[in-house]
């Protein structure tokens, strides 16, 4: 970043700071665009909010299948439940979105690019799923560039004990449990989460008739709370998730190929208030292990041989957030460290690993000069052992064109750091360095009814696999690795998002749409596995004052996906789909849901070579006390 810039961004901010007086604008809904609680209204960031209401009527059978009908989301799936995902925001992979639940990063730095396994997450004790659009580096750090994804999951809002169970069946013999405890009395609170999948699954690869890979998901989530006094709190949340599947390596028929995970977050929170001042203080552990079992023939002994490859990382994380309540707006000073390690090791070869530690500070601002102005600005400093320091930084406004008429727009700066896999497979002759993005977006909004909003980003430096070259009898000639791209990315789209009130008494419709412009890096090959067009669309029923019916629709333009050796790609073509759900309410404490998933059995591929699930039919019973 440069010094003109770099001063501009840093007076905004000394400017906000000599705004500030002793007003609390108080707290309306829970937002996490700058780690704090605060209104949607109070941050010039594009955001989207997924309700625990939105997730039981749509049927969503997981987060990734949530995420899947979001605006400015895409997703691919190699196969189906539990399968390995692909999920981009705004064109850009995963490793470079920030997933958390309950304040954990659950981003897996063993990953080929730092990603979040987040097609082993459950969706059933989710209360809400915040999702930031847009370089978030300037508050987050590495690895946010593309937005944030925060999963929150239920608490106790009432006093005494409560709580829901239900059970799941349907297609492929699918069949759950779900169980929440909530308790509150007093200062004390506490919670146990857990949840129970198995299914038999599809076939991973093409044709759908082939041996089916099955899937077996465990979560469990653990917290308890407590305030000391009215400004004093403490909290303690555990998170454990375990799988374990099965996956085609070889062919269709592969019945050897399986693998077991096995990821555990805790973290710890005291939050306190001194005079004008409120402090957060968070220690966070990440814990991530995988093992993939497979087979292959030897080329020179024609015998089967089987693989054991393992990938492990932690990561520990310490932050203090302090902010200022003024009366017109609020400063939030940030302190943060983190120290990532991990290794890999394939089948019985010798095992290699990386890792760095991070330290980073930030300041945030926003304020109202204006009933109708909103400015924001954060600017953020990373320090790492391993690689050069990088400074981020985000300025916004938003400003009310009318009553009803809004206009934003947000320039930020954001890094990505290599994940623990790339710095242990660094090209022989390179190093790695962090990428680097550049972006902004426009939005014009009308009322909650209708959104356009246009966005630009430009990628330096980000990181490719070089493959390794081979001699005619697949003996290494050179080895391949990671290196830093010469070439930079530029992905630029619009999104848009409808939403109507009720007509003919009785209907809601609600639609988005992505588009990107540009979906090539600057060689010309496609950027893989991203659709060029999505389109969402839901129709709601509310049949009488306890049943509702909701018909969704979905459009995937046609992607492209890696496919052989040397690589080359293919198209998926493109595809339509149609959904139902209906969901009753009995009385207060028992409902009933139904959900159609592909209703006309299309028979469609998210990635090249792969299957995705036809017809089937899912229900579930909920008892809540």
């Amino acid at each position: 970043m440069n010094k003109p810039t770099t001063y501009s961004i840093a007076l905004l901010a000394i400017l906000t700071l000599s705004n500030a007086n002793t007003t609390d604008l108080g707290e309306i809904e829970i937002i996490s665009s700058t780690k704090i609680k605060q209104a949607i209204e109070n941050t010039t960031s594009n955001v989207t909010v997924i309700t625990s209401n939105d997730i039981r009527q749509n049927g969503y059978m997981s987060v990734l299948d949530a995420l899947s009908k979001s605006v400015g989301l895409n997703v691919s799936q190699n196969g189906g439940m539990g399968q390995k995902s692909s999920f981009f925001m705004r064109g850009m992979d995963s490793g470079k979105i920030l997933v958390l639940i309950d304040g954990m990063r659950l981003n897996d730095p063993s990953t080929t690019n730092s990603t979040s396994m987040i097609e082993f997450l459950p969706i059933s004790n989710v209360e809400q799923i915040e999702i930031i659009r847009g370089g978030s580096s300037s508050v987050w750090g590495a690895n946010a560039s593309a937005g944030v994804i925060n999963i929150i999951t239920k608490n106790s809002t009432q006093e005494g004990l409560n709580g829901d169970v239900s059970l799941n069946y349907g297609s492929h013999k699918t069949k759950g449990t779900d169980l929440s405890l909530l308790f509150k009395e007093g200062k004390l609170n506490a919670k146990l989460l857990g949840s129970y999948l198995d299914t038999n699954g599809i076939s991973s690869k093409a044709p759908q008739n082939s041996e089916k890979d099955g899937y077996n998901n465990k979560n469990f989530i653990a917290g308890v709370g407590y305030d000391f006094t009215d400004t004093t709190k403490a909290s303690f949340t555990f998170n454990k998730t375990k799988t374990k599947g099965d996956y085609d390596n070889n062919d269709a028929n592969d019945d050897y190929s399986n693998f077991i995970t096995d990821s555990t977050n805790i973290i710890g929170t005291i939050s306190t208030k001194i005079g004008l001042v409120d402090s957060i203080f968070n220690i966070s552990r990440g814990n991530y292990e995988r093992e993939y079992f497979s087979s292959y023939v030897d080329y020179y002994t024609k015998q089967t041989k089987y693989t054991d490859d393992r990938y492990k990382a932690t990561a520990n994380e310490y932050s203090l957030i302090n902010s200022y309540s003024h009366s017109t707006g609020k400063s939030v000073l940030g302190l943060e460290y983190k120290d990532i390690d991990g290794f890999n090791q394939y089948n019985t070869g010798k095992p290699t690993d990386g890792g760095f530690t991070n330290k980073g500070i930030f300041l945030s601002n926003s304020i109202k000069p204006t009933e109708k102005l909103l400015l924001e600005a954060n600017i953020r400093y990373d320090d790492f052992n391993e690689f050069d320091g990088k400074t981020t930084y985000k300025a916004g406004a938003k400003y009310d064109l009318s009553q009803n008429i809004i206009f934003g727009a947000n320039y930020y700066t954001s890094l990505n750091a290599p994940s623990v896999y790339q710095l242990a497979n660094i090209l022989s002759g390179e190093t790695l360095k962090p990428s680097f993005v550049k972006g902004y977006d426009a939005t014009i909004s009308y009322k909650r009814y209708l959104s356009l909003t246009y966005f630009n980003n430009d990628i330096k430096d980000d990181f490719y696999y070089i493959d390794a070259v081979y001699d005619a009898n697949w003996k290494i000639i050179t080895p391949g690795g990671y290196k830093n791209n010469s070439s930079d990315e530029k992905i630029k789209g619009v999104e848009l998002s409808l939403n109507t009130p009720y007509f003919f008494d009785r209907f809601v419709a609600r639609a988005n749409y992505t588009h990107l412009f540009n979906a090539k890096d600057a060689s010309g090959t496609p950027l893989y596995n991203r659709a060029k067009d999505e389109f969402n669309g839901f129709i709601d029923y509310d049949y009488d004052d306890k049943t509702l019916i909701s018909l969704n629709t979905q459009y995937v333009g046609s992607r492209y996906s890696p496919f052989g050796y040397p690589t080359v790609p293919k198209s998926t073509g493109n595809y339509t789909l149609w959904n139902m759900d209906i969901t009753k309410s009995f009385n207060d404490s028992i409902d009933f849901g139904l959900h159609f998933k592909n209703l006309f059995d299309k028979d469609y591929q998210s990635v090249y070579g792969y299957n995705s699930e036809g017809r089937s039919i899912y229900a579930d019973v909920r008892y809540k006390f």
